[in-house]
């Protein structure tokens, strides 16, 4: 899994990428897939992403805007950038993997 913390591009806000999802082959974008891909570590990214946000208190300004197989990414509606850093410094830190955050701070 590779974490990665994307800068606004004109069209998005800030988004927190996790791609390479292991056991993400049978993913299907807006459909159920659980059931397809039970083992999948998407589960966990988007609830710990969720919970961590909400720990934040930005919940209400996520949303996960980029689902496609191997890879949830999940788009900040806020400009707090201190929070949106805390939140993927934590997931990185609870999934034990890096999170390149090199954009935040450029």
């Amino acid at each position: 899994m590779q974490l990665v913390l994307s800068p606004p591009d004109g069209l998005k806000n800030w988004i927190l990428f996790a791609n390479e999802l292991a056991g993400d082959e049978n993913y299907v974008a807006h459909e159920p897939s659980y059931l397809r891909c039970p083992d999948s570590e998407r589960w966990e990214v988007d609830r710990i992403i969720r919970e961590e946000a909400e720990a934040a208190g930005i919940k209400p300004h996520i949303f996960n805007q980029c689902q496609w197989q191997g890879t949830t990414g999940w788009e900040f509606w806020t400009a707090n950038t201190v929070a949106i850093l805390a939140v993927a410094t934590r997931v990185a830190e609870r999934l034990g993997v890096p999170c390149d955050t090199s954009a935040l701070s450029a």
